[in-house]
């Protein structure tokens, strides 16, 4: 079983790829998509989704694991990281992949 496991934002989406088989674990990759503070956010989201969807084609996983949001004091900045969330989701939703 392959699991790729994601850490949502929008400045920087970092994942990783790991391959269970036999009752081991091994690392298959890891990286980040980063997006530029310039560039207009809904490119940023179309930068998330586009190489994330890149990532999810080379790995080709079972199931992707989404780190869940928790914020407490800046409700903007929140927001704009759940719509990279959203993002990522909706890639893997794209792919099929639960």
């Amino acid at each position: 079983m392959i699991i790729v496991g994601v850490d949502p934002g929008f400045a920087i989406v970092g994942y990783g790829a790991v391959k269970y088989e036999g009752g081991k674990l091994a690392a298959l990759g890891y990286g980040s998509i980063t997006t530029e503070p310039a560039t207009p956010f809904p490119e940023r989201l179309l930068q998330i989704h586009e190489a994330l969807s890149e990532v999810l084609g080379r790995y080709k996983p079972d199931s992707v694991a989404v780190e869940q949001l928790y914020f407490n004091s800046n409700a903007k900045t929140a927001i704009m990281v759940a719509q990279g969330r959203g993002a990522v989701l909706l890639a893997a939703a794209m792919r099929r992949v639960p």
